[in-house]
Protein backbone atom coordinates (compact mmCIF):
# COMPACT_ATOMS: atom_id res chain seq x y z
CA UNK A 1 0.00 0.00 0.00
CA UNK A 2 1.53 3.44 -1.09
CA UNK A 3 2.48 5.68 1.37
CA UNK A 4 3.01 3.00 4.54
CA UNK A 5 5.76 2.79 6.63
CA UNK A 6 6.88 0.23 8.75
CA UNK A 7 8.47 0.60 13.03
CA UNK A 8 9.66 -2.17 14.36
CA UNK A 9 11.11 -2.37 17.62
CA UNK A 10 13.55 -5.64 18.45
CA UNK A 11 12.14 -6.90 22.15
CA UNK A 12 14.69 -10.26 22.10
CA UNK A 13 16.33 -12.38 19.70
CA UNK A 14 18.18 -11.13 16.54
CA UNK A 15 16.63 -10.24 13.40
CA UNK A 16 17.62 -9.09 9.98
CA UNK A 17 14.93 -6.12 9.04
CA UNK A 18 15.11 -3.47 6.69
CA UNK A 19 14.86 -2.82 3.02
CA UNK A 20 15.85 -5.81 1.08
CA UNK A 21 19.08 -4.17 -0.67
CA UNK A 22 20.02 -2.67 2.75
CA UNK A 23 18.79 -4.89 5.89
CA UNK A 24 19.80 -4.29 9.14
CA UNK A 25 20.75 -6.58 12.21
CA UNK A 26 18.72 -5.78 15.12
CA UNK A 27 19.44 -6.63 18.96
CA UNK A 28 17.16 -6.47 21.89
CA UNK A 29 16.16 -2.61 22.45
CA UNK A 30 17.17 -1.72 18.82
CA UNK A 31 14.31 0.14 16.11
CA UNK A 32 14.31 0.59 12.99
CA UNK A 33 11.72 2.00 10.13
CA UNK A 34 11.42 1.79 6.32
CA UNK A 35 9.08 2.20 3.46
CA UNK A 36 6.84 -0.55 4.25
CA UNK A 37 5.77 0.12 -0.18
CA UNK A 38 8.88 -1.39 -1.19
CA UNK A 39 10.47 -4.90 -0.99
CA UNK A 40 11.80 -5.64 2.66
CA UNK A 41 12.80 -8.06 4.76
CA UNK A 42 12.00 -9.03 8.57
CA UNK A 43 13.72 -12.72 9.33
CA UNK A 44 14.65 -13.84 13.00
CA UNK A 45 18.25 -14.96 13.36
CA UNK A 46 17.66 -17.41 16.60
CA UNK A 47 14.60 -19.11 17.92
CA UNK A 48 12.15 -16.89 20.30
CA UNK A 49 13.06 -13.71 18.62
CA UNK A 50 9.85 -10.64 19.36
CA UNK A 51 9.17 -7.32 17.88
CA UNK A 52 6.86 -4.85 17.92
CA UNK A 53 5.72 -3.39 14.62
CA UNK A 54 4.01 -0.29 13.91
CA UNK A 55 2.45 0.41 10.53
CA UNK A 56 2.32 3.81 9.61
CA UNK A 57 -0.16 5.54 6.53
CA UNK A 58 0.26 8.55 5.49
CA UNK A 59 -2.62 10.42 4.49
Amino acid sequence: MRGVSEHIILMSGRAMVGPLDNPTELFPGDYIHYPGDEPHIMRALEPNTMAVMIIDKQN
